[in-house]
């Protein structure tokens, strides 16, 4: 099964069970504003972003902004946060979360948004509260996951 695609002309297979680079971006195929996507490296901070936003191209985000309203830049951003932590297993409890939630039927997309809102907290304390990021605190919201989130069978 490939997920969405977000233009004609590239697209993204379903990461590989077990593999966590697949996980921090699925593989892609195709060209995106004229770059083979095939030959970027997430390994490397621009073009993790550059494929990430090839991901989510055309598509509606739902991680609000200051002003609360949906922010693509944010929502990418997000995701790129959670990329680093897979692609250097740190913490590695963000690896055990993905593979948890995909043990229970939940896509690629929607292991990365339940993810994404431990992400979200933890950056908007640091940010906004000027206070030091709690370790503790993001594992426990990991390990609370997927909390009263639908079941993946619910999602489309």
């Amino acid at each position: 099964m490939r997920l969405p695609r977000p233009d004609p002309d590239c697209w993204f297979d379903d990461p590989v069970p077990g593999d966590r680079r697949s996980w921090a971006v699925p593989p892609s195929h195709g060209t995106y504003q004229g770059l083979d996507l095939e030959q970027l490296d997430p390994g490397d901070e621009h073009q993790l972003m550059f494929l990430l936003e090839a991901l989510h191209h055309d598509e509606e985000q739902d991680v609000p902004g200051p002003d609360r309203e949906p922010n693509p830049r944010l929502h990418v951003l997000a995701h790129i946060v959670i990329a680093n932590q897979l692609l250097a297993d740190d913490p590695p409890e963000t690896w055990q979360t993905v593979q948890r939630l995909a043990g229970l039927g939940y896509g690629w997309h929607n292991v990365m948004h339940l993810i994404m809102g431990p992400v979200v907290q933890a950056v908007f304390g640091v940010l906004s509260q000027e206070q030091s990021f709690d370790r503790a605190d993001y594992l426990r919201l990991l390990a609370e996951l997927p909390g009263d989130s639908p079941a993946p069978e619910d999602l489309t």
